[in-house]
């Protein structure tokens, strides 16, 4: 019976010890989150732009390429529009060298693994001299993979490698290197 006295004595005290330790504040990494329907989600906004080269045997390709993308609420992916410039130096097989200046059009989607490694895929809808008319159109998708750092709230820095998974007129080279900023509001 003195026994019991004591664990119950034991056992009052050391819920007393917890009810001082609730009061203390979570992370927020550890707090709960709203899910629901009804919990505020904010659009953003990016503006930016990449540069880029390409290389491959007989080519070299730089370009220059500006965008403008929105993440509709969710951090971890990214839709977006852009333009693209594209100066490609080239040797045919019979030893011509040739510059070619080619524009066009762009469309792409990102998706963000942990806040750094980017998932990226686009469209691009090219001109460049040929053809009957004097240009030419074609289409190509590329995709790959890149890596983001952030350097304030807004800016950040990325790296892409991509590599063309449809290329009509074999405008592009092996793989493609991109370098950009981009400013998130």
């Amino acid at each position: 019976m003195v026994f019991g006295m004591l664990l119950l004595a034991y056992s009052a005290a050391d819920v007393m010890a917890q009810s001082d330790v609730e009061n203390v504040p979570l992370p927020k990494s550890l707090m709960a989150r709203d899910n629901s329907p009804l919990a505020e989600r904010k659009v953003k906004f990016v503006v930016g732009g990449n540069v880029g080269f390409g290389v491959s045997y007989s080519q070299l390709n730089m370009q220059l390429s500006p965008h403008f993308g929105i993440c509709p609420g969710i951090d971890f992916i990214c839709i977006g529009i852009g333009g693209t410039y594209h100066l490609n130096y080239y040797k045919s097989y019979d030893g011509v060298k040739n510059f070619t200046h080619i524009f066009g059009a762009r469309a792409f989607i990102e998706g963000y693994a942990w806040d750094r490694l980017i998932i990226h895929a686009e469209y691009e809808w090219l001109s460049f001299p040929g053809g009957v008319e004097g240009r030419q159109n074609t289409n190509g998708v590329l995709v790959g993979a890149g890596y983001k750092q952030k350097l304030s709230d807004h800016f950040s820095v990325y790296g892409l490698f991509l590599f063309p998974v449809y290329d009509e007129l074999n405008v592009y080279s092996i793989m493609e290197i991109k370098v950009g900023v981009n400013y998130k509001f």
